[in-house]
């Protein structure tokens, strides 16, 4: 009974990847979610692994996200 929970916590570390992944590849090179195919989302892994692994990229994540809150500049 032990594979269910490692199967859970594997998978939320593949999408916390994921997500790293898409946010730091810049937004007008991102292919929509349903254009992914298998080497895109792999691709998009290894990004967020490698993000993940060095700290330069962190900040690029947190100053996309706090761009998002604030909206488009007039």
């Amino acid at each position: 009974m032990w594979i269910i929970p490692v199967l859970f916590l594997a998978f939320g570390y593949a999408l916390v990847l994921f997500g790293m992944g898409r946010f730091v590849q810049p937004s007008h090179d991102r292919m929509r979610l349903k254009r992914l195919d298998n080497p895109a989302v792999v691709h998009t892994l290894s990004r967020g692994w490698s993000a993940l692994t060095s700290a330069g990229n962190l900040e690029r994540i947190t100053d996309e996200l706090s761009a998002r809150r604030r909206g488009p500049r007039a």
